[in-house]
């Protein structure tokens, strides 16, 4: 596997938003200088593996107790400015020390101008940060095969050409022993004969013309087996792929004709807007447990949120229930709505630490205080009802804004239809 390329799958587009603010820099130069920095890192062990005792001194960071594998599982630690993160730092630091010296201006020069920082101290601050993710990535490798100190050292060699290749140009020509690991041939050497002459060859070349008749003879006997096995194995493939999109049809039919039965009854304007959501799709969660939710459903937003540790508990980060309805003037619900407040039961259940609070809101007709009351009431309906179906009450809050807080232009039909909602903000993860 390409070691470059595997630990590059850790720089997600949240890391590498994340990693932008705490630089002060664009998401795109942050993205090149990690890009940058990994091969960089990587190009210093391999020149350093060749040297045991400063390769054991790397051994010994890749070891250090605050050097595991779990950073890889929690990188948002890098930037969290905790014990954790001044490890992080300490280790990274004395990494690059050991693998680049204290004269490192001409790197840090040639890594700045090849992401387009800004800042000065940007180039050096994304080296501190890519070492110890490249320190945790080689530490996984080093458990998962069970490697020694040269266990290590030898795979990291076999990943030179992949390494070099990754290392932009620029940043190559500013690194000096770059140009003695290219010159460093991977191949083993040729092994001359030590007997004198070349009496060999007759032979040699009688053994050739043996193996070419043989060959031949093989060739024609096996042509037109070779030809049916290929006519056999293109029937089977496709015959795999008749069966395949037969599969897929009666999934899709499948998914149909669940949401046709799901919202049988309903109102047909209301029933097409929530076909409208999409197709059904499973959706499973931490504890184990699985939703059957329409695929544009907030039920996926809501998760994937709670699930995301750069997202922070704020009051104006609210989620539509999109299936939710009450009789007209009423906060009775009406029984097609508890299928989404189960989901959001079971939501809750798979994440035990998160509070919500359930709002209620109107559109501007008729009276503001009545509106307002009608809204606290679908709003506590809303929370009872989750409460009945099993969620801890201290977990839940309920209130009601009336025709507040609008969302479209009330002087439309759509644009009440849109005010008139319940919505649901997270207010503890």
């Amino acid at each position: 596997m390409n070691l470059v390329s595997l630990i590059k799958n850790y720089a997600t587009p949240e890391l590498i938003a994340t990693a932008a603010k705490y630089l002060g820099e664009s998401e795109h130069s942050t993205s090149k200088g990690i890009e940058g920095a990994i091969p960089s890192i990587l190009s210093g062990i391999l020149n350093t593996s060749s040297n045991t005792g400063e390769m054991s001194k790397i051994w010994d960071l890749i070891n250090h107790q605050n050097n595991s594998s779990s950073l890889l599982s929690d990188l948002g630690s890098l930037f969290s400015g905790s014990t954790q993160h001044t490890s992080n730092n300490s280790i990274g630091s004395t990494l690059l020390s050991l693998i680049f010296g204290s004269n490192n201006s001409g790197l840090l020069g040639a890594l700045g101008k090849h992401a387009g920082f800004n800042n000065s101290g940007s180039a050096m601050k994304i080296l501190s940060l890519a070492a110890p993710l490249v320190l945790s990535y080689l530490k996984k490798k080093v458990k998962t095969e069970g490697y020694g100190a040269s266990g290590l050292s030898t795979w990291i060699g076999s990943q030179k050409n992949e390494i070099l290749s990754a290392l932009p140009a620029d940043l190559s020509t500013a690194m000096s022993f770059i140009s003695n690991l290219k010159s460093t041939s991977t191949n083993a050497p040729l092994i001359e004969s030590k007997s004198g002459g070349n009496n060999w060859m007759p032979w040699l070349i009688g053994l050739l013309a043996l193996l070419g008749l043989m060959w031949f003879g093989m060739k024609s006997c096996n042509e037109s087996k070779l030809k049916d096995e290929m006519a056999k194995k293109e029937q089977e493939m496709a015959e795999a792929s008749r069966l395949e999109e037969a599969r897929l049809d009666s999934i899709r039919m499948a998914a149909k004709e669940a949401l046709d039965n799901m919202y049988v009854g309903l109102d047909s304007a209301v029933r097409v807007k929530w076909l409208s959501l999409g197709e059904l799709i499973k959706l499973d969660l931490k504890d184990g447990s699985t939703l059957t939710i329409p695929q544009n459903g907030v039920e996926g937003r809501l998760v994937s949120w709670i699930m995301d540790s750069s997202k922070l508990i704020d009051k104006t980060t609210w989620f539509d229930f999109d299936r939710i309805l009450f009789e007209t003037g009423s906060d009775k619900i009406n029984p097609a709505s508890k299928e989404q407040i189960s989901n959001i039961v079971t939501i809750l259940k798979a994440f035990p630490t998160v509070k919500v609070k359930v709002g209620g809101y109107t559109d501007n007709v008729g009276n503001p205080a009545a509106n307002k009351k009608l809204s606290q009431l679908r709003a506590s309906a809303v929370r009872n009802e989750l409460v009945t179906m099993g969620i801890e009450s201290n977990r839940l809050e309920a209130e009601g804004y009336g025709q507040e807080h609008a969302v479209a232009d009330n002087q439309t039909p759509e644009g009440r239809e849109m005010n008139r909602r319940v919505s649901l903000r997270v207010t503890h993860k």
